[in-house]
């Protein structure tokens, strides 16, 4: 059924949405304070590309949060704040978006689909696109790691 999905969304729509990102992240990586950025956008791209059955985390749950530097912590926030105006107006157009697709009962999956990606874009680094599995698979693992510590 994910895979239907994929498809689904992917030929009605989402095609246009990935192309917008990456134009946008190749904008942004033009910069070198918009590099980060642009990465983010990259990510998000491949949220809009085939939505369904990812996952949005953040990089310190994928490699722990000891693994992760505070230089890049720092890096991140900062360019996360250059981005927030931006983060804000795409924020409020999903948002809107995503409440006329839950009136309408056809378009709900579209609309979970966007409120998923509301929490990636108004704050985009440091945070990963993983598949469901891999999500589990790291809960798994940081459960045996504590475990040992």
């Amino acid at each position: 059924m994910r895979t239907l999905g994929n498809i689904l969304w992917f030929i009605l729509g989402g095609w246009w949405t990935v192309l917008l990102y990456l134009i946008l992240g190749v904008i942004c990586c033009i910069t070198v304070i918009g590099i980060p950025i642009g990465k983010a956008l990259f990510q998000y791209s491949k949220l809009m590309a085939f939505p369904f059955g990812k996952e949005i985390v953040k990089e310190t749950f994928i490699k722990g949060e000891k693994n992760v530097s505070s230089v890049r912590k720092i890096g991140g926030t900062i360019a996360n704040i250059v981005w927030l105006p931006f983060g804000i107006c795409i924020f409020l157009g999903n948002i809107g978006l995503m409440l006329c697709c839950f009136v309408s009962i056809l378009f709900i999956p579209i609309g979970v689909v966007l409120a998923k990606s509301c929490k990636f874009i108004i704050w985009p680094i440091g945070a990963k696109v993983v598949s469901r599995e891999d999500v589990i698979a790291t809960k798994v693992a940081n459960k045996i790691q504590e475990k040992k510590e």
